[in-house]
C-alpha cells in the first residue's frame, strides 16, 4: 500500500511540475516564441493530456489548477480559465472513459478543440461583448491565430507529455 501511494504523490508532483513549467512558458513573455503576435495557449493541451487519461474528478482538478496558474497572471477575467479548463478536462476525461479509447488522435482532438473554443468563447464573452471597435479585428488577427499556433504546436505537446506520462507511470499511455 505505502508503494502504490508513493507512486501516486510522485506522479501528481510530477503533474504538478508539467502545469508549472507550462504556465510559466505560456505567461512570462519571451520564454515561448510569438509569430506575429499570436501567442501559444500551451496550458490547454497540457491540462488536457495530463486529465485525459485520469478519473473525471482529477482531471477537472488538473484542469483547475491549470486555469488558477493561468488566472492568476490575468488582470480582468479572473475565474474564466479555471472554469473552462475544469470543464474541458472533466469532459474529456469522461468522454475517453466511458466512449472513446485514449489514442493519440483522440488526444489531438480533444486538444484542438479545446483550443479553437477557447479563443471563441474568450472573444465573444469579453471582447465581442464589450462593444469595443475592432473585436472582428482582434478574432481575425489575434484569436484566430493563437488557436491556429496552438493546434500546429499540439502534436508535439501531446507526444512529450504522453513520454513523460509513460516514463513516470512505466506503462503504455495510448490504446493501439
Amino acid at each position: 500500500m505505502e508503494t502504490a501511494e508513493k507512486k501516486s504523490k510522485i506522479r501528481y508532483a510530477l503533474w504538478l511540475v508539467m502545469l508549472l513549467i507550462a504556465a510559466l512558458l505560456q505567461n512570462v513573455g519571451g520564454l515561448f516564441p510569438e509569430i506575429g503576435g499570436a501567442r501559444c495557449f500551451l496550458l490547454i493541451p497540457v491540462c488536457v493530456m495530463l486529465g485525459i487519461n485520469e478519473d473525471e474528478r482529477t482531471a477537472a482538478f488538473i484542469g483547475l489548477f491549470g486555469g488558477f496558474l493561468w488566472d492568476s497572471v490575468c488582470s480582468r477575467h479572473t475565474g474564466f480559465n479555471c472554469i473552462y479548463l475544469m470543464f474541458i478536462c472533466f469532459i474529456a476525461s469522461s468522454l475517453v472513459t466511458y466512449i472513446f479509447r485514449n489514442t493519440f488522435m483522440t488526444g489531438f482532438i480533444a486538444c484542438a478543440g479545446a483550443t479553437v473554443l477557447y479563443c471563441l468563447l474568450y472573444w465573444l464573452f469579453f471582447i465581442l461583448t464589450s462593444g469595443s471597435d475592432g473585436a472582428g479585428t482582434a478574432l481575425l488577427r489575434f484569436y484566430i491565430p493563437c488557436a491556429v499556433y496552438t493546434v500546429v504546436l499540439t502534436p508535439f505537446i501531446e507526444a512529450l507529455v504522453i513520454a513523460v506520462k509513460s516514463r513516470a507511470l512505466g506503462t503504455r499511455q495510448l490504446d493501439a
